[in-house]
């Protein structure tokens, strides 16, 4: 199976490694040519998403969220100009539901199944292997596809229909958002009590709160190091597409529409590149804590 991946980015460098490590023949396409060359120099990179497309059997992607993926798709040059039905796309970046259907309609049209496939797991999952996938589609498509998700991931979990696992995704964000606020919240209330956020971080390990999650941002934060595993602005991007589905689902999300003021404040203070959990300095400013 000839394999064409898209972006390599944060994510998806460490899911073309894994790719390359269990034997996959892998081409590329990236906006920029020169980081793909550096990163792989034994692949060959394609110049558009057609020609990518137009030579491999699969075509994943991961990139930054719907505006990429518009391009990639509809774009000069795009997957839809090379869809056939010996081609299968697979979607991995984190977009809308609606978005998604209108992609999987289109390229319906020109006989090529898709199979939503977004993940959880930032950073160190794309480098370890240990995503989650959440697919949505045919399911007898989600089970061919397996092998290859399993190069990548340690989880498929089929989650229904295309616009089904995007959503399913989206929620899963949102609830990122509030474990991570209520994180960053109690960080800020335990420091101005002269509590050791290390005392805090056994006590919910030592609780029902145990979480992989709050192992890894609890030592991000006892830590101060802020280096990008999932980024502020890809975060942001995510509250705002749950938003928007929620008024097209008639869903009220006052919890989310609040926490997600706090995380844009801290784009506004130019946190948006630097991993998710710097929002705690957003909250540390308003208490009057000078932070690093």
């Amino acid at each position: 199976m000839r394999i064409g991946f898209i972006g390599v980015g944060i994510m998806g460098r460490g899911m073309v490694k894994n790719l390359i490590d269990n034997g996959h023949n892998v081409t590329l396409w990236n906006r920029t040519e020169d980081t793909p060359r550096a990163l792989f120099p034994g692949l060959a990179v394609k110049s558009n998403p057609a020609e990518l497309a137009a030579c491999t059997d699969v075509v994943m992607s991961c990139v930054s969220g719907p505006d990429a993926v518009q391009q990639i798709i509809f774009g000069p040059s795009g997957i839809l100009e090379a869809a056939n039905p010996s081609l299968t796309y697979v979607e991995c970046s984190t977009i809308g539901p609606n978005q998604a259907e209108r992609i999987r309609a289109q390229l319906a049209e020109r006989g090529t199944p898709m199979l939503a496939a977004p993940v959880t797991g930032s950073r160190q999952g794309a480098e370890n292997g240990t995503l989650v996938f959440m697919t949505g589609g045919d399911k007898d498509l989600s089970l061919k596809l397996e092998p290859l998700l399993m190069s990548m991931g340690q989880r498929v979990i089929h989650c229904g229909s295309v616009t089904q696992a995007f959503l399913v995704k989206l929620v899963n964000n949102t609830l990122v958002s509030f474990m991570l606020e209520g994180l960053c919240e109690g960080a800020v209330a335990l420091s101005q009590g002269a509590v050791p956020l290390r005392t805090w971080l056994e006590v919910i390990q030592s609780s029902v709160l145990s979480s992989k999650f709050y192992e890894l941002k609890g030592q991000t934060l006892a830590s101060r190091d802020f280096s990008t595993h999932f980024s502020l602005d890809l975060l942001v991007k995510d509250q705002n597409l749950m938003l928007e589905q929620a008024v097209h689902n008639h869903v009220s999300m006052p919890g989310l529409a609040a926490i997600s003021e706090v995380f844009r404040s801290g784009q506004a203070q130019a946190l948006g590149s630097e991993d998710m959990s710097g929002v705690v300095r957003v909250l540390e400013a308003l208490a009057g804590i000078e932070s690093s």
